[in-house]
């Protein structure tokens, strides 16, 4: 029996990671502790992705079952029993957690569309979690008639939005009638996943949104070829806003044109030798996607920094820090700054570069506070953004490299299940 949940669990690791050699020479070959490490470390990736992403509590006695086997090869490895306790914990934590929510809402006297769509996240979760027991059975025949009367809501409210748009409705007007339908039949669907009606009218909306974004983009990239960059963020920022709204359908598009302005932007900046910017807008880029020309652009770039800093006055530097500064060029004015205080020892030019020091600073609060209301809205690309502008200024910050981290690995595991 161990044999054989080993190789139903074990093959589709090797096969992944070692497609070269024979699958059976490397199971018959690996020690016991080997075995029981590659079945951890993918027990643990399973964790990260159903449980704490993607919220699957059905998936808890699958992936439970790589650590139990990791244990039966290697009754020391401590991860594999670390796992085991966590999942545990993490169910039990959610399951109370679901259960509390939504006695307190049974618990109302009168319920919104709201309450009654959080009641059936939270019966759902805990359907999964522990689908016999009988306090969850009972909370779920209860609430079935609510349930699927605010089903039947959402969907005449998506039918409704997209009945009001007709060829003569304004774009803006369009756009937010086909999300709000989206949007509803999308909380339908979430209620009732098997519901060919939200089904339809989730594709129709998405759809008519395809078609906007389409727009979108090449509303940017005209901005972009005509070097209104500032604009063109302006307009990146909405694309991104609408992208989450469609629960990131279009990660893709938000990249390309991400690293379309930040890369033109560094171009057009290294162009008119405005390298503080330029190094800002490439490292932007390349964060969006490590490609040969930005990498390429980024080494010209450093290198000419580098000659102009050198023979650059200080009273020159300081404009040039105030410019940035005002432009929220954060960042490469702090560059700017701490490359200036290393090469003088002048109390006077230190204490002007302090002073425009603290200015960054006093700015760091509201763009943390963005960055960590991001990261709990689950818009991780903002999130991002805004933290790492943060570190960029001060590693240090409060709780930024954390936040910044957690943000990256979930857009990470976001950007993988977009393809």
């Amino acid at each position: 029996m161990r044999k054989t949940v080993f190789l139903l669990v074990v093959i589709p690791f090797l096969v992944l990671s070692c497609t070269s050699v024979n699958d059976s020479f490397l199971i018959k070959t690996l020690d016991d502790q080997a075995k029981s490490k590659a079945l951890t470390q993918q027990g643990m990736e399973e964790y990260d992705l159903h449980l704490v992403h993607l919220q699957q509590f059905d998936q808890i006695p699958r992936i439970k079952q790589y650590f139990n086997v990791a244990l039966s090869f290697d009754p020391t490895n401590a991860q594999a029993q670390q796992y085991l306790d966590m999942i545990d914990n993490f169910k039990n934590e959610k399951f109370q957690t679901n259960m509390d929510n939504a006695t307190k809402v049974l618990a109302k006297p009168k319920r919104t569309d709201d309450d009654i769509y959080v009641l059936a996240m939270s019966l759902q979760t805990v359907a999964k979690i522990a689908p016999a027991d009988p306090q969850v059975q009972k909370m779920m025949s209860d609430t079935a008639q609510d349930r699927a009367q605010l089903v039947t809501t959402y969907l005449d409210k998506s039918k409704a939005a997209m009945s009001s748009v007709d060829d003569k409705t304004p774009a803006a007007t369009r756009e937010k009638q086909y999300t709000e339908a989206f949007t509803d039949a999308s909380k339908a669907l979430d209620m009732d996943p098997k519901n060919a009606t939200a089904q339809t009218q989730m594709t129709t909306a998405k759809t008519e949104l395809g078609k906007m974004v389409a727009l979108r983009v090449a509303a940017i990239q005209k901005l972009i070829g005509a070097g209104n960059f500032v604009e063109a963020r302006t307009q990146v920022n909405a694309l991104n806003d609408l992208n989450r709204k469609m629960t990131n359908s279009y990660d893709a598009d938000v990249r390309n044109v991400s690293y379309s302005l930040n890369y033109s932007w560094a171009s057009s900046s290294y162009t008119k030798k405005d390298y503080a910017t330029a190094d800002v807008r490439i490292d932007a880029a390349i964060a969006v996607n490590r490609t040969e020309e930005a990498t390429a652009l980024k080494k010209k770039i450093t290198d000419a920094r580098t000659k102009a800093d050198a023979g650059v006055t200080f009273d020159v530097s300081v404009k040039e820090i105030d410019r940035l500064i005002g432009a929220n060029e954060l960042v490469a004015a702090h560059r700017r700054i701490d490359s200036l205080a290393k090469a003088t020892t002048d109390q006077t030019k230190l204490a002007a570069l302090n002073a425009r020091s603290q200015t960054i600073l006093g700015k760091l609060k509201d763009i943390y506070d963005q960055g960590v209301q991001a990261y709990h809205d689950e818009d991780f690309k903002t999130a991002i953004d805004r933290l790492q502008t943060v570190v960029g200024v001060a590693v240090d910050y409060e709780q930024a490299s954390d936040y910044l981290d957690k943000a990256q690995s979930k857009q990470k595991v976001l950007d993988q299940l977009g393809g």
